[in-house]
């Protein structure tokens, strides 16, 4: 399954915790760019997503564009070693209520201002979710791992 951290999340990580500051030899300054005032949320793809590029965002009725928020907040790792299981408790889900089949292909982390952070491919893709169906995200079945 293809997945992980978008591009400009890599090279922003890179730039803020690498000797790249205006002062010689100092650490970047650069922000890693996100918003934390708001929840992050699941953007479903009808496309495959990449490292470069996010999938093409789901339409229709049942889905809300821009994606589901979290509801609540997974607790933080203390190694990169480990690995956070998205949704904590509170599975995620979407019904199909646009009068023809989802096909669901890929989903994308996003912050509230739809800056993307993670990305991955659903098992099994794409999966064709029928007319009046339910998708759901159970809880911790997104896993994020630094490999």
């Amino acid at each position: 399954m293809a997945s992980g951290m978008a591009s400009a999340l890599r090279a922003a990580v890179i730039n803020a915790t690498a000797p790249t500051g205006a002062t010689a030899g100092a650490a970047g300054t650069q922000s890693l760019g996100f918003s934390t005032s708001a929840a992050m949320k699941v953007r479903l793809n009808s496309t495959a997503s990449t490292a470069t590029a996010a999938g093409t965002e789901l339409t229709g009725t049942g889905y809300t564009a821009g994606g589901q928020a979290f509801t609540e907040s997974q607790t933080a790792i203390s190694s990169p070693t480990n690995s956070i299981s998205l949704p904590k408790t509170t599975a995620l889900s979407w019904t199909n209520g646009s009068g023809s089949a989802w096909s669901i292909q890929s989903l994308d982390i996003v912050d509230s201002a739809a800056v993307r952070a993670w990305w991955g491919d659903f098992t099994g893709a794409p999966v064709s979710v029928a007319n009046g169906n339910t998708f759901q995200v159970a809880a911790s079945g997104i896993t994020i791992t630094l490999t």
